[in-house]
C-alpha cells in the first residue's frame, strides 16, 4: 500500500489544519499532544485568550475518545488496560479556530448523545452557563468528578457557534460520531 503523504500534507495545509491526530489514545497521549498544541499556538503568536478557549475543547474532545470510543484494544493480561481510537483535528479558517473529533460509538448510545447535543444546540450562552453550574453542583453533591457529563456543555460554552455533529450508522452495533466546535 502506498499513501501519498506529501499530497495529504498539502491538503491539510490547504484546509488550514494546524494539528491532526488519528489513532489510539490514552491519558498520557492527551497530555503530550496537548502540551505540543499549546506550545505551537504560543509560538505562532495566538492570543492567550484564544488558546484558553481552543485548548480545553481539544482536551475535552481527546478525553471523549479516551473514555467513550467503541474502537478499543484491551490488554490481554490482568491489567485490563485499554487504548481507544479516534481522530482529532485543530485548524484555522475564516477567522476562527475549529476543533473536530470523530470516533466509533455503540448504537445503544446514539439516541441519548443525539438528544443531549440537540438540546445544547438550542441554548444561548446564558442558558449554557446556567446548565453548567447546575450540572456541576449535581456532580459535586453526588461526589462525582469523572463522567459527570460536563464536557459537552463546556465545549458548547467555549464555542462561537452551536456544536455541529453527525452520527453515521456503520453496522448493527456501531456508528461513527463526528463533532465540530468552532471557536
Amino acid at each position: 500500500m502506498s499513501l501519498d503523504l506529501l499530497d495529504l500534507y498539502n491538503r491539510l495545509e490547504k484546509e488550514g489544519i494546524v494539528f491532526c491526530f488519528c489513532g489510539s489514545a490514552s491519558q498520557s497521549v492527551v497530555e503530550g499532544i496537548g502540551a505540543t498544541l499549546w506550545q505551537r499556538m504560543e509560538l505562532q503568536g495566538t492570543q492567550m485568550s484564544i488558546i484558553g478557549r481552543v485548548f480545553p475543547v481539544f482536551v475535552e474532545q481527546m478525553q471523549n475518545i479516551v473514555s467513550h470510543s467503541a474502537d478499543r484494544i484491551v490488554s490481554k493480561d490482568e491489567s485490563g488496560e485499554e487504548l481507544r481510537s479516534g481522530i482529532v483535528i485543530v485548524g484555522y479558517a475564516y477567522g476562527h479556530f475549529f476543533v473536530q473529533c470523530g470516533n466509533f460509538i455503540e448504537n445503544a448510545d446514539v439516541e441519548l448523545l443525539e438528544s443531549k447535543l440537540q438540546d445544547l444546540r438550542k441554548m444561548d450562552r446564558k442558558e449554557l452557563n446556567a446548565l453548567y453550574r447546575e450540572e456541576r453542583r449535581k456532580a459535586q453533591d453526588l461526589g462525582k468528578t469523572k463522567g459527570a457529563g460536563l464536557g459537552l456543555i463546556e465545549m458548547a460554552r467555549k464555542a462561537s457557534e452551536p456544536l455541529e455533529f453527525t452520527i453515521t450508522p456503520v453496522d448493527e452495533h456501531r456508528s461513527f460520531f463526528s463533532m465540530s466546535t468552532i471557536i
